[in-house]
């Protein structure tokens, strides 16, 4: 584990009577890396995001993490959950109290963000900004006491692409020169070209985890698109097999509450 700030193992996870999202699903992200988590909407992104930060509980199998404290962790989920009341001034005030940020810090922190992101003015309040808009605070929010783990779910949607070359820019710059630790999901398979290690999710198991050059030499392909499809066929081939034959391979859980 040293080298590593988290390791998933055997990771399960179900709603009701639903089959699985996570499906022994294991995933390992080493230290002062970006890991680009892919793959299609209703795949278990989001599911497994939330269980590493502990939103939720996985069923069976364990998340193990460097860090001991929950201000570690920066996590910007998916959906947008701000205090629509608040002004942008205020709700970075809020956050810096809550880290535990002396205020000049989090007052000079907030201006750089609001600068980097091409925020409005801060005396605006949140419900009156867009969607895109508000999803840049988010982002903010959890860089704002500059985490050693940072948890992003779809930061970069719906961005204008020069916006999303800077943020890409700067999270590069955080892993390779500050040593933080990055976990970003995104529906743009090329943008992830950027990270360190992609894992491919698909159907609640991750595919391949590798780097984007060893990723695509080991399919044989030329970009990270063309090798996903070929290991989701590969998948597919598979889970036509063991319908044919009756049987599961690995798809379990130990657990009987799976």
């Amino acid at each position: 584990m040293d080298d590593n700030m988290l390791e998933v193992r055997e990771a399960y996870k179900r709603y009701g009577n639903t089959p699985p999202v996570l499906r022994g699903l294991n995933m390992t992200v080493k230290k002062g890396t970006i890991y680009g988590l892919l793959g299609p909407s209703g795949c278990g992104k989001t599911t497994l995001l939330s269980c590493i930060v502990g939103k939720q509980h996985l069923d069976c199998g364990y998340i193990k993490l460097s860090i001991t404290k929950r201000k570690h962790i920066g996590y910007m989920p998916q959906d947008i959950a701000l205090f629509q009341e608040f002004k942008i001034s205020e709700i970075f005030a809020f956050y810096g109290t809550l880290y535990g940020m002396l205020p000049d810090r989090a007052e000079r922190r907030t201006l750089e963000l609001c600068t980097m992101l091409d925020l409005p003015h801060k005396a605006r309040y949140i419900h009156s900004l867009s969607g895109g808009q508000q999803r840049r605070v988010s982002f903010a929010i959890a860089l704002l006491h500059n985490p050693p783990l940072l948890i992003l779910d779809e930061p970069t949607v719906g961005m204008d692409p020069i916006l999303c070359n800077t943020i890409w820019e700067y999270l590069v710059k955080l892993a390779h020169e500050e040593q933080k630790t990055i976990v970003i999901t995104t529906h743009y398979i090329e943008e992830a070209k950027q990270s360190n290690t992609i894992g491919l999710m698909r159907r609640g198991v991750l595919l391949s985890e590798e780097s984007p050059k060893q990723l695509m030499e080991s399919q044989n392909c030329n970009n990270l698109e063309q090798a996903f499809l070929e290991l989701s066929r590969k998948q597919h081939d598979l889970h036509k097999l063991e319908k044919h034959k009756g049987v599961s391979f690995g798809l379990k859980c130990p657990s009987a509450r799976c």
